[in-house]
């Protein structure tokens, strides 16, 4: 992998290792310029992988969350990430919610009550009518009155029906968002334990590359992360401030990739 540097000493090359530990060049400007699209290092655009070890400047224990970073910046796949994708897919919905349930249930309530007294007043009418009745007495306001109040009654009455059948489909909605809800709970417990069994699986799936890797670096103190970087895939050249290097084009080789060595990190 090539990169090309603009700028240096006023000059430009093109080279995969680049030697900056006699200028003033840090860490911190040379990592920004590979990062940057217009920066003055010139090279392709950095992998994820680059977060883990785009700077080495020390040593650096590595863990399965490093490994299943470089296992995946080198196309690894394990059965887990199939299903872990099923699993994301289904929890990708939305999530079902219900409202309204204490609206319709105060309201059925209110209904009741209306019902209620309406009914009492139409049975009152009702009375006085039979009572004109039984003593042959015309009251056409009374009969008038007792035809309006059965006529609410009956009004009422068809909301108190339409607000129960309301209530019992929001009940029934309500359950199977629960339902929903416990099936959500699962699925991301499921998915919980198909990421840690992915990232277990990735990281034993990389893991010979790597031991074979800290047989090819120097060995010491930065003998794990620099194993690392020579398994991973960056596609940017990795920045390093000291190290066991003193040769860049050994860095270069050893770590399969393009290097700018400096002095400074920053």
């Amino acid at each position: 992998m090539l990169a090309r540097v603009d700028g240096v000493s006023g000059e430009t090359v093109r080279t995969s290792a680049l030697d900056l530990r006699e200028t003033d060049v840090t860490a911190t400007e040379a990592l920004a310029a590979i990062r940057d699209p217009e920066g003055w290092i010139r090279c392709p655009t950095p992998t994820a992988m680059h977060e883990h070890v785009g700077l080495l400047d020390g040593p650096r224990a590595v863990g399965t969350t490093a490994l299943v970073a470089a296992a995946r910046s080198r196309g690894y796949e394990v059965p887990e990430m199939s299903a872990l994708d099923d699993v994301r897919a289904a929890l990708a919905g939305p999530v079902p919610d219900v409202r309204g349930l204490r609206d319709v249930r105060e309201r059925i309530a209110a209904l009741d009550e209306e019902v209620a007294a309406r009914r009492e007043r139409v049975e009152r009418l009702g009375g006085m009518v039979a009572a004109f009745r039984e003593v042959d007495a015309a009251d056409d306001g009374v009969r008038a009155a007792h035809r309006s109040a059965a006529a609410a009654l009956a009004d009422v009455e068809t909301d108190r029906i339409a607000a129960a059948e309301t209530y019992g489909r929001l009940r029934r909605e309500a359950r199977a968002t629960r339902d929903e809800r416990e099936r959500r709970l699962r699925l991301e417990d499921e998915e919980r334990r198909l990421r840690r069994a992915r990232d277990a699986s990735l990281a034993a799936a990389i893991r010979p590359s790597y031991e074979r890797a800290r047989r090819a670096v120097p060995g010491g103190p930065w003998c794990d992360v620099l194993a690392l970087a020579r398994v991973a895939r960056t596609r940017a050249p990795l920045v390093l401030v000291g190290g066991p290097f003193e040769r860049r084009a050994r860095a270069a080789a050893c770590l399969d990739a393009s290097v700018v060595l400096v002095s400074a990190r920053v």
